[in-house]
């Protein structure tokens, strides 16, 4: 890095020990001063277009300031391009906008560095004041780059209940985010999985809200810490989506019409314990939220954002979504009618390309925007800067940066991680496998051999799937491989899985492939059976070539054909789902000896499946969303009112295949009811809750104990069920403890009919139990 005299006084707080020099530094230059001194300091230096620019955001057009060949940092262009520099650039790792993105998407490690590093050095030593730049990526579980840790996809990290894990998960997302020279963290998602037919629903923890808060909240403090300012090795978090909520069909971006008490019960409340773990960033959702694009909601992120959960960090734009208010929405018939609605409602950045904020200086000039709310929105994104320290503080260490990518703990977590997502449905007995009795597996399925990573992933430095894991365990026995199907056809080596246009398999290739999985599997002792999803067919469906939403909950393509004909070959049978969504399988369900929800379980995912197998590790997850029978059965979600259920199907009674909270293991657990320290408090009064877990099996193992509240008699109607806390823990072979739960008020508490917060006096009941259709009870009184 060549260290110029300005360099030196912008990046090195030296100056301030020579009083000569530090007496004549601007106030926005004093590390020391308050930061919204300094904030108020550069505003007042700032010109309208320089404040513009700092709304702005670059991604695809990175193209416009480097090297058509090398793809490397042109300050020349940039001169051009961005004179008064940019607020912030959008993934800086990947190659964005030139032809090499669908094939080679990420720079090499030490190149983003070296990008990250000159276009600091661009905007501190040749632009007017010297403001550093805001780099984000996407980290929703794993930093998404060339060489990031790529761990379990949030339904699996939902399915860990394990909030410790997700935090550690999360700060090692952060830590290589922010050495290689990132500050924004675009994650944790905080939609509800309410829809499984929705393409995002990988992205999600879970249904629950409370459940889905508590892991957000966790993902916050992981990439944060748990103090602000954010420390050298973290980022800031972004919060999304605000809010998605259930959209029509089950389709990306559909409007999503609830009410004001749908939105208060479920879906801000994830949101509300992210912002208290103090969230600096919050992105606003695509859709329509009560009949209004959330990006020129005014009533959303000013009433009810900032007024009603009290966020007062930035708002960033979804990606384009500024742009839609017009393009998509029809609420503008332009870009500058769209900049106008969404600077409005209080829309700080305009990401990816500040296509629309581009118009605010003429907008400003023509009355149409007021100069406060440029100024407003300029100074939140000026306090992240300053926060980070990147006027002190620009530019990223390469040998740190490629060390951080080097961590074997890391790994290990990615394992861990892995290990303890995994959902074990049913089991006759058959698992776990003995590694020394030379048995014959005949691993079998489309998802049998590539590391399922899924969507919003890098590229990591070694993945392992399923049939490297088998290997890798050393176990004594003999391993056939067979597709069986192809859910698509495979993609070239080093192709994005989430962009292709989804292409179908020929019907009788995959008829062949189904005919020689039955010979090998009428050669085996057992079938390992790995079906599910790919990226392709469970991802944010972005454009209507890309789709990624489904109208069936089935095993996409010729899988079903493949578990019938498995099926008649009369071998014990051992399921293995990797996917990113619910899905509808009764016949496993019915007719395997054994079934597991993986998930996409990250780079470790193969190695994870093999230790559950031959039971190096006994499973504990439980799942965080309901599986339904069918697709006619949605929203098949947990805790709803009582009216929901009152009447049967023609085909029967709605009951979910599997169960919110479900999840077996290799050995057992006896869960006592519930003991209340007292059965009768006041409205303002919290509680404690004491539940006994005992080890009843031949394994040591891991139990959630989870803790549920219905209100009896409500001057609204309320959930059946509601989740209020819940614990993970490791039990040995006889081992026997009592878990406690301090609950305050506010786990008894609605919104009433008056849409106030309060505990209504009457009778409450508190069950715990290890799932949600497994649950002991007691009373609790109100007074």
């Amino acid at each position: 890095m060549k260290m110029t005299r300005r360099t030196l006084l912008a990046t090195t707080g030296l100056a301030l020990a020579l009083p000569a020099l530090g007496a004549s530094l601007p106030v926005y230059r004093r590390s020391g001063a308050p930061i919204s001194e300094r904030v108020r300091d550069l505003l007042g230096r700032m010109t309208l277009d320089e404040k513009v620019a700092q709304l702005c955001c670059m991604w695809m057009t990175k193209v416009s300031i480097v090297e058509r060949e090398t793809f490397a940092f042109s300050p020349e262009k940039a001169a051009r391009v961005i004179p008064h520099g940019i607020g912030q650039i959008a993934r800086p790792s990947d190659l964005a906008g030139s032809g090499r993105f669908q094939t080679k998407s990420f720079r090499e490690p030490e190149d983003a560095v070296a990008f990250v590093n000159a276009v600091q050095r661009f905007a501190i030593e040749q632009t007017r004041l010297g403001i550093p730049v805001l780099f984000h990526e996407e980290t929703a579980h794993g930093l998404a780059v060339k060489g990031g840790t790529s761990f379990p996809i949030p339904p699996a990290l939902g399915s860990t209940w394990d909030p410790v894990l997700v935090e550690q998960c999360f700060a090692i997302a952060g830590r290589q985010a922010r050495r290689r020279g990132v500050t924004v963290g675009l994650s944790p998602v905080l939609d509800l999985l309410r829809d499984p037919r929705w393409g995002r629903s990988e992205e999600f923890f879970g249904e629950d809200p409370y459940h889905v808060g508590q892991m957000g909240a966790a993902a916050v403090r992981g990439l944060q810490g748990t103090a602000r300012p954010i420390g050298p090795d973290k980022v800031f978090a972004t919060l999304k989506h605000f809010v998605h909520g259930m959209p029509q069909n089950g389709l990306n971006i559909g409007p999503s019409d609830m009410s004001e008490r749908t939105l208060r019960d479920s879906y801000l409340p994830p949101f509300k314990a992210a912002i208290d773990a103090k969230a600096a960033i919050v992105m606003p959702s695509y859709n329509e939220v009560g009949g209004v694009p959330s990006h020129a909601n005014t009533q959303l992120l000013q009433q009810t954002g900032r007024g009603l959960l009290g966020f007062q960090g930035a708002y960033f734009s979804d990606y384009s979504a500024v742009g839609e208010i017009a393009e998509l929405h029809g609420m503008a018939g332009d870009a500058e009618g769209a900049a106008v609605l969404a600077m409005r409602a209080g829309v700080d950045a305009d990401l990816p390309e500040g296509s629309s904020y581009q118009k605010l200086a003429k907008l400003v000039q023509a009355g149409r925007v007021p100069q406060a709310s440029v100024d407003a929105a300029v100074g939140r994104i000026l306090a992240l800067k300053f926060e980070a320290g990147l006027f002190e503080h620009p530019y990223a260490d390469p040998q740190r940066a490629a060390d951080v990518l080097n961590d074997p703990q890391a790994v290990t977590l990615a394992r861990t991680a892995a290990q303890k997502a995994v959902v074990l449905l049913k089991n006759d007995g058959v698992l776990p496998l003995d590694a020394a009795a030379g048995t014959r597996i005949a691993l079998i399925g489309p998802n049998s051999v590539k590391p399922m990573l899924g969507g919003y992933s890098g590229w990591p430095k070694a993945a392992v799937g399923v049939l490297e894991g088998l290997r890798q365990a050393g176990a004594n026995v003999t391993i056939e491989q067979s597709d069986g199907v192809w859910i698509t056809p495979p993609l070239a080596e080093g192709v994005r899985p989430e962009a292709p246009v989804i292409r179908q398999v020929p019907a009788a290739d995959n008829r062949a492939r189904i005919a020689a999985a039955v010979e090998v599997a009428r050669r085996s002792d057992l079938v390992v059976l790995v079906v599910g999803d790919n990226e392709q067919v469970t991802r944010e469906a972005v454009a209507a070539v890309l789709p990624g939403d489904r109208n069936s909950l089935n095993l996409y393509g010729d899988q079903d054909a493949l578990v019938e004909a498995i099926f008649g070959c009369g071998k014990p049978v051992v399921g293995v789902l990797l996917n990113g969504r619910p899905l509808t399988v009764n016949r496993l369900a019915e007719k395997a000896n054994a079934l597991i929800e993986g998930w996409y379980l990250g780079e470790q995912g193969g190695n994870a499946v093999a230790d559950v197998l031959f039971g190096k590790v006994n499973p504990g997850g439980k799942l965080a969303v309901s599986f339904p029978r069918s697709v006619g059965e949605l929203p098949a979600f947990y805790n709803r009112h009582p009216s929901a259920d009152r009447v049967p199907y023609v085909e029967g009674k709605r009951t979910p295949l599997y169960p919110f909270g479900y999840g077996l293991s290799f050995t057992t657990f006896e869960l006592s009811a519930p003991r209340l320290a007292k059965d009768r408090i006041g409205s303002g009064e919290g509680f404690s809750v004491e539940v006994e877990v005992v080890n009843t099996g031949k394994r040591d193992g891991d139990e959630v104990v989870q803790v549920y509240v219905r209100d009896l008699v409500s001057s609204v109607p309320r959930p059946v069920l509601e989740l209020k806390a819940f614990r993970r823990i490791a039990l040995p072979v006889g081992g026997r403890t009592t878990v406690r739960f301090d609950l305050g008020p506010d786990a008894l508490a609605f919104w009433d009919a008056a849409m106030k917060w309060v505990v209504e006096p009457g009778t409450f009941v508190i069950s715990a139990g290890n799932s949600s259709d497994r649950l002991k009870s007691v009373k609790l009184v109100v007074v």
